[in-house]
This record gives C-alpha cells, structure tokens and sequence, in this order.
C-alpha cells in the first residue's frame, strides 16, 4: 500500500511525506519451534520469548508530483532482516507517468501486485488482522523487483477494471535449513486482473520467475549418473531411466510459477475475504502446491472481531524412484561401486525432497479496535497444525515434521 496523493495542478514540484508501522509483539509456547511470518525471516519467534521482531515495522514515503503527468516516489521500510540486524531497505522507488485517465506507466523498483488489501505486505494497517496470511504469503516472498509496468484501466458496470503487465529482475531471498537463499540474477514477469466494485472486488495474478540459485545439488549429478549406469548393467532398466532423467534435472535454476485468484465483500458491517493460489517450483526435484485463505469479520463501532482460516501444501513432484529394489550379492568388479551409491541415494533423497515441502493450517480469531484515526489495535491468536513446515523452524534453523502450536499476537499499527 502506498498513497502518492494528488498530481500537481500546475508546473509547481510538490512534494507530501507519509509513514507506516507497526509495534508487534508475539508468543508462543512450543518447545523447539520458532514462529516466523514468511521465509524471508532468519530467526521467528521462540518458546515462551516475547518476541518484537517478526512483525515490527516503520516504513516512510516521499512523494513528488512533477507535472500534472510525472511524479516519482520512494518507500523505505525497516525491519528485521534476514540475519536479525534492524536497517531500511528501499521497497519501492519509481518514477510514474500518467498520459490519459486510462493508461499509468511506472518504471523502477516495484512490488509484485498480488495483494487484496493494498500494495505490499509491510503495510499492517491495511490488513484486517495482525498479518497475511502466513501459510500462503509468507511463501511468496520474491515479490520485488526492478523493471516496468503497465497499467490500462476502463469503467465496467457499476466498479473499474484493470489490466497490468511487469517484468524486471528479481530481488529477494528466503532461509531455509540454516541457509539464506538469496536471488543472485532473476527476471520476473507476470499479469493482474482487477475489478473494483462498491462492495465486491475481484482479482486475479498471474507471474513467472526465473531466478540462478547455489548448485549445492551438483555433487549428486555423477551419483545418480553412476547408479543409472550400474542399474542399466544389471538389466534394471526401469531404474536406469528413473536415475537418469533425474540426474538431467539437476541444475542452477529455478522456475517459480504462480497463479492466484482472490475476491472480496463488505457490505454494511459484514467483511469477507477469499483467495487461493496454484504454485510451482521446478528446483530439484520438483515441487508443486498450492494455498488458500478466509477472513470473515464484522464492524461493531470502533470494534471488527474476525476469524481466519488459511492452509497450504507444498510436494514433490509424484515419480517413481525405485531405489528399494533388491541389489545382487554378488558384482563384478566395475560395479563394486554399485551398492554404495544405492545406500548413499537411499538416505539422501528423502532429504532432498523434504527440503521445501509443506503442509500447514492456521485457525485464527482476532479484534481490531480503531484507537484513533489512522492507529488500530489488534489481538490475534493462531492455532497451527504443521504435519511439515518450512515456514516453521526449530531451534537449530531447520525445517521442522510434524508441530501444533498456538500462536498470541498484539500489534499496534498505524499511518501518517
């Protein structure tokens, strides 16, 4: 979410400030488990610690309004970054040029337009609850990047409609398994689907993003090329192939692909919010999934009480590997190294395929109290059931199995 405010009237620069954040704190109890938003977090929250990190935030905006066509804008936001230390960032810095009512092109660092309640996912005040959900966008993290986009925009019905188009490179990271993931070179494209109505609001968004990673799955290549030659000696074709397309699939890429559909309704006091999500990652070996979220909430004055339901799912690509077969006890001596490799394979590729793999579901309850004008209050509690998470650590920085937790949030959010 940002607020560019209006074009200057004349050829006069003018020139407004604005600001977000957010005071959070969070708890929990769960031994050997820490709590994060998203993937981009080194450390979450830990067992019985208050923690002020995972959703605190200051973020600060300055716009300018050139001509009544250009104007340029800059957001830096602060956070806890990936290795714990506190220091801005910039999130978005563009400069905007705006011809006719119906056409907006903008150029620079932008943000991937994925959200329902506003243009970024740092902005807590936008949101209904304390954050996101975490299921689903906390995996969504790549979601800058330095490029262009286009926007054309026409009246439909009673609501507007709105196209967009980007591409740029990629900017980001995640931590996984006592590793920062960043995105050395990365391009991302993708389209949005907007309609805004009085009460409903629909989207739809579509990316694509190719991004270089560390090979760290390279030293498996000849493993797997060496058990794929010993199985093809032994007349174990089947197994031969299987090892040998994996082997080809190893590589310094990944493809993330990522398609979402969301919709939202308010009517009187009465709020809801859908969205789902279509996700692959073509990473070694494999891995696709997919999202889905809920929020239903209902304004009494000053106070929306609401509930929210999200779940996520994240596997590897469904082939066989038929690595359990039966290994002769007898070889001739080119094929010594058979067995060895087998074994090595053996305790390896359930690793490998559980690197990223995910199944998680969050019941929350929550109340927002609009203190004043511009400032909100929110209590949030979260029961999660993980069967595996990579959303979740554990106290080494590891991915975790199976987890049940319940989550208590407090924020303070506010703009200015």
């Amino acid at each position: 979410m940002y607020a560019e405010g209006q074009p200057a009237a004349d050829a006069d620069v003018r020139w407004s400030v604005s600001g977000f954040g957010t005071l959070g704190a969070a708890w929990h109890a769960a031994d050997d488990t820490q709590f994060r938003r998203s993937v981009d977090q080194r450390r979450g929250t830990r067992a019985n610690e208050l923690d002020f990190g995972i959703d605190s935030t200051l973020g600060l905006q300055v716009h300018g309004a050139l001509t009544p066509q250009w104007s340029v804008l800059a957001q830096a936001v602060m956070n806890q970054g990936r290795h714990g230390e506190w220091g801005p960032h910039l999130v978005w810095g563009f400069v905007k040029y705006v011809p006719n009512d119906w056409l907006e092109l903008r150029a620079g660092r932008l943000v991937t337009d994925i959200y329902l309640d506003g243009d970024s996912r740092h902005v807590g005040y936008a949101y209904t609850a304390v954050r996101p959900y975490a299921d689903v966008y906390g995996r969504l993290t790549y979601d800058n990047f330095d490029g262009l986009d286009a926007t054309v925009q026409h009246a439909l019905g009673d609501g507007l409609l709105r196209f967009k188009l980007f591409g740029g490179r990629t900017r980001g990271s995640v931590f996984l398994n006592d590793r920062e993931h960043p995105v050395k070179v990365g391009r991302s494209f993708g389209a949005t689907l907007d309609w805004i109505g009085p009460e409903l609001s629909l989207k739809l968004s579509w990316g694509n993003m190719v991004t270089t990673r560390n090979d760290i799955y390279a030293p498996l290549r000849p493993v797997l090329q060496g058990v794929a030659e010993g199985a093809h000696a032994l007349g174990d074709h089947r197994l031969a192939a299987q090892a040998s397309t994996l082997a080809s699939e190893i590589a310094n890429s990944n493809r993330i692909g990522y398609l979402g559909a969301a919709l939202a309704w308010e009517r009187g006091p009465l709020s809801l919010q859908l969205m789902g999500t279509d996700m692959s990652m073509t990473v070694f070996p494999g891995f696709e999934g997919w999202g889905a979220g809920a929020t239903a909430a209902y304004r009494m004055g000053r106070w929306k009480p609401y509930v929210t339901w999200s779940r996520s799912l994240l596997d590897p690509k469904d082939r066989p590997f038929d690595l359990d077969r039966p290994i002769p006890q007898e070889l001739p001596p080119p094929l010594a190294g058979y067995p060895v490799a087998v074994g090595h394979l053996r305790g390896l590729y359930p690793t490998i395929t559980g690197y990223t793999r995910h199944d998680q579901t969050t019941i929350g309850a929550g109340v927002r109290y609009d203190v004043a004008e511009n400032v909100a209050l929110k209590l949030q509690v979260d029961r999660i059931d993980a069967k595996r998470s990579s959303t979740l650590l554990d106290d080494r920085g590891y991915v975790t199995g199976p987890r049940a937790l319940t989550v208590f949030s407090a924020t303070l959010d506010f703009v200015f």
